[in-house]
């Protein structure tokens, strides 16, 4: 009955706003002129943009393998001291962008900064230690899931058999909680692909620095596309991985019956290591690089540019996450009413997420370009002028590819919410009489409400962070909270960057902690 409310239309516009940029750039990367620059490109520069980007990838997925995984079994499985706070305090790294965390250690391990004793973090290993310590959160989420959610039976039989606490981990927990601990390293992977503020600071220039550097130093939309093919080529394929693995775990999880492990109570010493273990990773990836932010945001004059620059993000994060929730909500009940098109249309909207910030902004630029010279040639046609340029840069086009980029994370939590809404509340409520707008509204939204809050949430939090798609399609003179920072840090004067770069993680903290929060209850429940 539910399908009665869930028109197939909705979904097929939130697919066609991924899709649709996407297409478009891969059209004009296999039709569009080519040029001497991208032969230039193969032979000098797009080696190293290749190397650098396997080595910042492979660095950044193990170390937040190293990171979240153990902590995950340590906070599912253990009892200590702190516990209930650093279940959810380990997700808050998440709120910091790595271009503030790589310009905060950079600073604090340069020669002149207060850690100038240890190698600078700068290069491929320094940005993917700094993609590490802020993307670990989403292994850890995942991985914390997979252990909660396992029978006891598979880890006491180890320990029955003779094997240690450490061994029965390595032997009976882990091999089945690995595909859910695939699934958050594809999605580390895939940030860490679609970053180009971190790198390019940290002087380990990627596919992405390859893409903006083609778009906005040499002018070659088609070359800039053809390096956006490769990169949306390694994000597909491990974005078409990462299902394979959530789709193993539903099935590993599926077995009936389970005996939930009870928790091991820590003693003192014990208990002091794992909260000390927990308390390591959350200093390294938000503490300690907020505090120097502040230190050098206090110690820096203050620009009154900044607080217009935080109403932009305030704004374009707020339009973004509403535009979002409704769009995610809406490929819920897509997927809910069991229509193959309207399940079509939403798996397909779900796909954008593998598809970086700066290729999809790529997309918009050309597709909003192809509709001003459609434009200009009726309007030529009829007056004898070309047609106002209207939306080659704007609000309305960077909505467009924030959505493009990050609609697909709404998706989720928008569907485990209705999934809450039984088939038998809709008969009750229909046979009293209700409509279908009745149900929708007294039935349903009391208990999709909060999903919808939590991705609308998730998409304010990606917007206020993201930096290529805003540097592509911003508007002139409209400058947001991280296109300040990097604009700034580029021109090496970090003490202005830290400022913007602190406003959008604390910007970001406190949905972060709703966020963290609210995850670590609905895994419990």
């Amino acid at each position: 009955m539910t399908g009665q409310l869930a028109p197939s239309w909705p979904a097929a516009i939130a697919a066609l706003i991924c899709a649709a940029p996407l297409i478009t750039v891969a059209a004009l990367g296999v039709f569009g002129p080519w040029t001497d620059y991208m032969a230039h490109i193969a032979s000098t520069r797009l080696p190293a943009y290749l190397t650098n980007t396997a080595a910042v990838t492979a660095i950044a997925a193990l170390i937040a393998l190293l990171i979240g995984a153990p902590l995950a079994w340590i906070v599912a499985r253990f009892e200590f001291a702190g516990r209930g706070i650093m279940e959810w305090a380990l997700a808050l790294p998440l709120a910091v962008p790595a271009y503030a965390a790589a310009y905060a250690w950079y600073d604090l391990t340069q020669g002149a900064g207060p850690l100038g004793f240890l190698p600078t973090v700068r290069g491929p290993i320094g940005a993917g230690l700094i993609f590490a310590l802020t993307l670990y959160p989403y292994v850890y989420l995942l991985a914390r899931e997979a252990y909660a959610g396992q029978s006891s039976d598979a880890y006491d039989a180890a320990r029955t058999l003779g094997r240690g606490p450490f061994g029965a981990f390595l032997d009976a927990a882990l091999p089945l909680a690995r595909p859910a601990i695939a699934a958050g390293l594809a999605l580390v992977v895939m940030e860490t692909l679609a970053d180009y503020g971190a790198v390019a600071h940290l002087g380990a220039p990627t596919l992405s620095v390859g893409l903006i550097r083609a778009w906005s130093a040499e002018g070659s939309i088609a070359d800039a596309a053809r390096l956006a093919l490769i990169l949306v080529t390694i994000a597909f394929v491990l974005f078409a991985y990462e299902r394979a693995q959530r789709r193993r775990a539903r099935q590993s999880a599926a077995s009936g019956r389970r005996r939930p492990a009870q928790r091991v109570k820590l003693g003192f010493g014990p208990g002091l290591l794992a909260l000390l273990a927990c308390v390591t990773p959350v200093m390294l990836g938000l503490v300690i690089p907020l505090a120097r932010l502040g230190w050098r945001a206090l110690s820096s004059p203050t620009n009154r540019s900044m607080v217009e620059a935080a109403g932009n993000s305030l704004l374009l994060a707020a339009i973004s996450g509403l535009v979002a929730a409704a769009l995610g909500l809406a490929a819920a009940y897509a997927l809910r009413s069991g229509r193959r098109r309207a399940i079509l249309s939403a798996r397909l909207a779900g796909l954008g997420y593998a598809v970086p910030g700066s290729v999809a902004a790529l997309g918009v630029l050309i597709l909003l370009g192809l509709f001003q010279d459609g434009l200009d040639q009726v309007w030529t046609g009829l007056f004898g002028s070309a047609f106002p340029v209207l939306l080659s840069g704007g609000v309305v086009a960077l909505v467009f590819a924030y959505q493009s980029r990050f609609a697909a994370a709404a998706i989720g939590p928008a569907e485990a919410a209705l999934n809450r809404v039984t088939p038998t509340l809709d008969a009750a409520a229909r046979s009293l009489g209700a409509r279908s707008r009745e149900i929708a509204w007294r039935v349903h939204w009391p208990l999709v409400a909060s999903g919808a809050l939590l991705a609308g949430l998730l998409v304010f939090v990606e917007v206020l962070k993201e930096l290529p798609a805003t540097m592509i399609l911003r508007p002139f003179n409209f400058d947001t909270l991280a296109v300040t920072a990097h604009n700034y840090a580029s021109d090496e004067r970090l003490g202005e960057a830290a400022l913007p770069a602190l406003l959008i993680a604390l910007i970001a903290l406190p949905p972060m902690v709703w966020i963290a929060r609210r995850i670590t209850r609905s895994e419990q429940s």
